[in-house]
């Protein structure tokens, strides 16, 4: 225990030696974390851990680059006092474009594509209707946090109307 000790010691002659002594502890080892926060489904972020009391130095402690999931971390001081620490990483659900497009009805005219996104992080841009000839069409959606997508999508025609006069 900590606090003024009192030991006594008395030999085979009856002889008794009394010393005192405070006895002190350090604080207790502390563990605090601090993390930032996965922007993109799939992403990373990194976890800052620290630690106060108990004996420095310290091993364990510093910054990490994680997944998101749950984690946990160890701290040691350097008498062998450990402390552990779990944090939990989310992650926004992936970022999807769908797009939906009509049909072009004479050879040479356009068509509407309309592209739509959920999961990420609402706003997003790159959505809507868009008016396209035939071929191919990519679209890049991007969500708030500057995740993107891209969906393509094939407009076909037609064959041209072909007229003869015999």
């Amino acid at each position: 225990p900590t606090g003024i000790q009192t030991f006594t010691v008395t030999d085979s002659k009856g002889c008794t030696a009394v010393l005192t002594k405070t006895l002190t502890e350090p604080a207790q080892l502390t563990v605090t974390a601090t993390n930032g926060n996965i922007s993109c489904y799939g992403g990373t972020a990194t976890i800052c851990i620290n630690a106060t009391g108990g004996s420095a130095p310290y091993t364990g402690t510093g910054t990490f680059t994680r997944t998101a999931g749950v984690h946990s971390f160890t701290v040691t001081d350097n008498k062998g006092c450990a402390s552990v620490i779990t944090k939990t990483l989310s992650q926004p659900t992936p970022l999807t474009v769908s797009a939906t497009n009509g049909t072009i009805s004479c050879y040479g005219g356009t068509a509407t594509i309309c592209v739509n996104a959920s999961g990420g992080t609402a706003p997003y841009t790159g959505t809507g209707t868009f008016t396209r000839t035939a071929g191919v069409h990519s679209f890049t959606v991007t969500d708030s946090n500057g995740c993107t997508a891209i969906v393509t999508k094939t407009i076909t025609q037609v064959a041209p109307l072909n007229v003869s006069i015999n």
